[in-house]
């Protein structure tokens, strides 16, 4: 059963323990363990005191001052193997004090000796864990024979049987609830490593479902060409072609060609982006700036199917984009809508504004998109499809527009219709 922490606890946490985005586990651990450790001792000074055991009380006050030292060297200068090595010796040699001061082993000094060693081991590294142990074994063993030996060593500040009972009664409540805290936050952070560990393995899981799915569209789509080009070349040396005959075949040739330049470039344009996950430069750009050269080089395109691509671009628009990322996207949209538009056809793209953001639309009279297939448009799920003159679409470019648009903190959508075309739409905010 998982253990429920209080949302107040939970916001506390990060300040007095640390932030387990940034800080190691043992490191929390520690700086966990110095703090109830400061809050028992807190209580036994006090505690001690009213009981009359003056000199335990002094004690206490030693070791109170050596944990909240500890704490601060741990938690805020980062010298966790100093700090648990000094709190340790720390604690040892004043609980080996406060042994002869409160009636050997007939009082709480061994209990205590107990929980210091449950939160030295907690907080301990491996290689230090069999060394604490045997020092503690050692310690504790040693204390007790030397008490037998030399029993007038051993003094007992208890005015009566009552105030002894009364100290170990609150030693032992005290130890209870140690390593009850001590195992709740070992519990609470096992599960948060858990739940943190389970994530990444989603998320790994998602990433080679993702690189298998791309090794996938390369081998298909590069397979393909590539025969083409051997065929070809394997022809002009068997027979004699004519020139319209290769004519024919070297413009689809250039086609294929072509359409695997375009798979190649949006490959190394997502793996750039996953070396790069964080190199996003938002900056401000004027709109026109940015789409003339895309829409330009577009046309070129278009014009070979005889389709009309214009535009209708507010110039007065100033987005925050970055330039590649958005370029690439109104390049691969538009390729889009040049391979399912047939011949004669007619490809608009827009920019306007709709409140704080730009919102730039494709729109064409293409093919369509089935209703069937378009919870899968913007995924690796697309299937390889072909354009109305049998251009290669690889289900990719769609993908990288999806993920080009929310790096940049916006949002891309469609609407489409068989056989009446489709829009794409992708909406970025304005530059204040």
């Amino acid at each position: 059963m998982k253990l429920k922490i209080p949302e107040s606890l939970k916001k506390a946490f990060p300040l007095f323990i640390g932030d387990m985005k940034i800080m190691k586990l043992e490191h929390r651990i520690f700086n966990f363990m110095c703090i109830v450790g400061i809050l028992i001792i807190g209580y036994n000074i006090p505690f001690s005191y009213l009981l009359g055991l003056k000199e335990t009380a002094y004690i206490y006050c030693l070791m109170f001052i050596a944990l909240c030292f500890s704490y601060y060297y741990g938690r805020f200068r980062h010298k966790y193997k100093m700090a648990i090595v000094l709190c340790s010796a720390l604690v040892m040699a004043v609980l080996t004090a406060s042994f002869f001061l409160t009636s050997g082993i007939a009082g709480p000094s061994l209990l205590a000796l107990s929980m210091a060693f449950f939160l030295n081991i907690i907080v301990s590294s491996k290689r230090q864990i069999w060394i604490w142990t045997s020092a503690y074994i050692l310690t504790g063993v040693g204390l007790i024979t030397v008490q037998y030996y030399y029993p007038k060593l051993v003094s007992s500040p208890y005015y009566s049987a009552s105030d002894l009972f009364l100290d170990l009664a609150s030693s032992y409540s005290i130890l209870i609830l140690v390593i009850f805290a001590g195992l709740a936050y070992l519990k609470s952070a096992y599960y948060k490593e858990k739940e943190s560990a389970e994530r990444r393995a989603l998320e790994m899981e998602r990433m080679n479902d993702e690189k298998t799915k791309f090794f996938s569209i390369i081998s298909h789509d590069l397979r393909a060409p590539l025969a083409s080009i051997q065929s070809y070349m394997e022809m002009l040396k068997v027979y004699e072609i004519n020139t319209d005959d290769r004519a024919l075949l070297e413009q689809k040739l250039t086609t294929a060609v072509a359409g695997t330049q375009e798979m190649l470039n949006n490959l190394l344009s997502w793996s750039k982006s996953q070396l790069n996950s964080s190199n996003v430069q938002l900056l401000p750009y004027d709109i026109d700036d940015v789409l003339a050269r895309v829409i330009s080089s577009q046309k070129m395109a278009a014009q070979e199917k005889n389709i009309s691509l214009t535009q209708d671009i507010d110039n007065s628009i100033a987005l925050l984009c970055d330039v590649n990322m958005l370029q690439l996207v109104v390049r691969n949209l538009t390729g889009n809508a040049i391979k399912f538009t047939p011949e004669n056809g007619s490809i608009s793209v827009s920019a306007s504004r709709a409140g704080a953001n730009c919102l730039i639309t494709v729109r064409d009279n293409g093919k369509g998109i089935d209703a069937a297939n378009s919870d899968a448009v913007f995924s690796l799920k697309a299937e390889s499809t072909y354009g109305t003159a049998n251009e290669k679409g690889i289900g990719l470019g769609l993908y990288l527009c999806k993920e080009y648009t929310a790096a940049q903190n916006g949002k891309i959508w469609f609407e489409s219709s068989m056989g009446h075309g489709s829009a794409f739409f992708v909406s970025l905010p304005l530059c204040n």
